[in-house]
């Protein structure tokens, strides 16, 4: 029916997530879209096989019961929607460049065996001049899912459930369940 059209749409999301990472509120916004786009993809499958007489239905419920990844996102929709904001966990790792001059001096001196100061002599050393690198800050930004079972971050999660939602449309339009 319209699952590829979906697919496409949760990339889209997906893509806005990943490039937006630096500010929360648009991430979020994103990832609210992302889930509903990317949920409708199975929506549209289920709707499309649960019409025909041809095994679409065992299909379909042999993906969603042997998929941890389809379950979860479902479940994940399911309560953006119908009961509360998803909040991902952020993470914020910076580092900062910063460019110093260094100058060295010493004082020297020459004594005989006397403790006589022959020789005195004051040493500095300057940099040679030369085009200073601007200082910088970078930050990176990560979030993650408080209830996802792996190590993987929230951004890697969607790619694997993008990928688990490809293989079910080709497997679909394949094997005649779905049209895609």
């Amino acid at each position: 029916m319209n699952e590829k059209e979906k697919l496409e749409e949760a990339r889209y999301f997906y893509a806005e997530m990943v490039k937006h990472q630096e500010d929360r509120k648009v991430f979020n916004h994103n990832l609210s879209a992302f889930l509903s786009a990317a949920r409708s993809v199975m929506q549209y499958a289920r709707k499309e096989v649960w019409t025909k007489k041809n095994g679409g239905k065992k299909w379909y419920n042999d993906w969603m019961e042997s998929s941890y990844v389809l379950k979860f996102f479902r479940d994940k929709r399911n309560v953006n929607i119908h009961d509360a904001l998803i909040d991902p966990r952020e993470h914020v790792k910076g580092h900062s460049t910063v460019v110093l001059h260094v100058s060295i001096s010493s004082h020297g001196k020459v004594t005989d065996k006397n403790g006589k100061v022959r020789e005195e002599r004051e040493i500095k050393e300057e940099p040679k001049p030369r085009k200073a690198p601007k200082s910088s800050t970078k930050s990176e930004f990560m979030y993650e899912f408080n209830d996802w079972e792996g190590s993987e971050d929230l951004i890697t999660v969607c790619k694997v459930y993008i990928r688990k939602l490809e293989k079910v449309v080709q497997d679909g339009i394949s094997k005649g369940f779905i049209t895609g």
